[in-house]
C-alpha cells in the first residue's frame, strides 16, 4: 500500500535541527533548499567545498527562501573521518543545544575494473583492489560512524526513561533517516559492491529499528529510491525514461525523508520510492514472511528473536 505523502509535511520541518553529508548536490542538495526554505537549521557536510559553500550562500542571499528564518550552515567533511563527522555534529550541538534529524547521504557508485570479465584476469589478481574497499569504507563504514556520533548527541540520557518512553508509545521527535537504495532491497547485477553497500544499510535498519527507540528513544527509517533523477545516473536516464521506467525526482525522495523524519511514530520502514510514489517494504517483508517461508520457519523465526531479545549479554 503507498504511503501518502504532500508538501504538508514541510510545515512541520520549521525550526528542526538537521545534519546530513553528501548535501552539496543531488537528493541531499536538494533536502537543504526545501528544508531552509520551510525553516529549518541546516548542517551540512560534503567533500565538494565548492559546491557547498556555493549552495549554503545562494540560500543566505535569496530572501523569499529565508523568509522562514532557516539557516544553513556548511562544513567541509571527509566522511571516511571520524574526527571530521563529529565536528559537524559538534557545530549543530554548539549552535543549537541539540539535532532532532540526522541523514547520511554520502555515498558513490560502483567501482568499476574488478568484476568485469575483461578486467578480472589471473594477472590482475597481483594488484590489491584497494578502491573496493575504499568505496566501502564510504558507503558502508562512514554511515556507521554517522550513526554512532548521531544517538550519542541525539539520546535520551537514560536507557530506562527510553524505555519507558517506548513501552508508553510516547512521541519520538529525533530520528535518523538512512539512504539506501533499490540496490538495498534486490539485485542488482553488475554492480556488485554498490549492491552489497546498500544491502548494508538495510540491515542497519533492521538492526536499529527494534534496538534504538527503546533504548535512545530515537527512531530509525530508511530510503530505498529506485532511479532518481541526479547526476549519479546522467549516463542512463534518457534511456530509463525512453524504456517508459518511472522515474523520481529529488523533491519525491526528499518528501518521504521529512515524512519520516516529521512522524513521531514513524520507525523501521524502508521505504522503496518509484515515480513519486512510496511503499513500505518492511511491512510486506513481515506480513507475507509466512507465505514464501512458510508457517514452521515463520513461528520458529519469531520465537529465536523473542529469545534474542535486543542483544543485550551477546557481544
Amino acid at each position: 500500500m503507498d504511503i501518502p505523502v504532500t508538501d504538508n509535511v514541510l510545515t512541520k520541518v520549521k525550526g528542526k535541527v538537521i545534519v546530513l553529508t553528501g548535501g552539496a548536490q543531488g537528493i541531499g542538495g536538494t533536502l537543504v533548499k526545501t528544508s531552509y526554505t520551510a525553516g529549518a537549521h541546516l548542517f551540512v557536510g560534503d567533500w565538494d567545498a565548492e559546491k557547498g559553500e556555493a549552495l549554503a550562500a545562494s540560500l543566505r542571499a535569496d530572501k523569499e527562501a529565508s523568509a522562514n528564518g532557516g539557516s544553513v550552515t556548511f562544513l567541509r567533511v571527509d566522511v571516511t573521518n571520524y574526527k571530521s563527522q563529529l565536528a559537524l555534529f559538534e557545530a549543530a550541538i554548539a549552535a543549537h543545544g541539540h539535532i532532532d534529524t540526522a541523514v547520511p547521504f554520502a555515498a558513490a557508485g560502483e567501482p568499476r575494473g574488478f568484476f568485469e570479465p575483461d578486467a578480472l584476469t589471473i594477472e590482475s589478481l597481483q594488484q590489491e583492489p584497494t578502491a573496493i574497499r575504499d568505496r566501502l569504507e564510504l558507503n558502508v563504514l562512514s554511515v556507521v560512524y554517522f550513526c554512532r556520533i548521531a544517538l550519542a548527541y541525539m539520546r535520551n540520557p537514560s536507557p530506562e526513561a527510553a524505555q519507558r518512553a517506548f513501552d508508553a508509545k510516547e512521541p519520538m521527535p529525533r530520528s535518523i533517516v538512512l539512504m539506501s537504495s533499490l540496490a538495498g532491497i534486490g539485485e542488482n547485477p553488475g554492480v556488485p559492491i554498490y549492491n552489497a553497500s546498500k544491502h548494508a544499510i538495510t540491515g542497519l535498519l533492521r538492526s536499529f529499528a527494534p534496538y534504538t527507540p527503546t533504548r535512545y528513544n530515537v527512531r530509525v527509517n530508511a530510503m530505498c529510491p529506485s532511479a532518481t533523477n541526479t547526476r549519479m545516473i546522467d549516463s542512463i536516464t534518457g534511456a530509463w525514461v525512453a524504456a517508459g521506467l518511472p522515474l523520481n525526482e529529488p523533491e519525491d525522495v526528499v518528501r518521504f525523508i521529512l515524512l519520516c523524519a516529521t512522524d513521531e511514530h514513524r520507525n523501521g520502514n524502508a521505504v522503496y520510492i518509484s515515480g513519486g510514489k512510496g511503499v513500505d517494504i518492511e511491512e510486506g517483508y513481515l506480513r507475507t514472511m509466512p507465505q514464501w517461508m512458510g508457517e514452521q520457519h515463520t513461528t520458529e523465526l519469531a520465537a529465536k528473536r523473542v529469545f534474542s531479545g535486543l542483544g543485550d549479554g551477546w557481544v
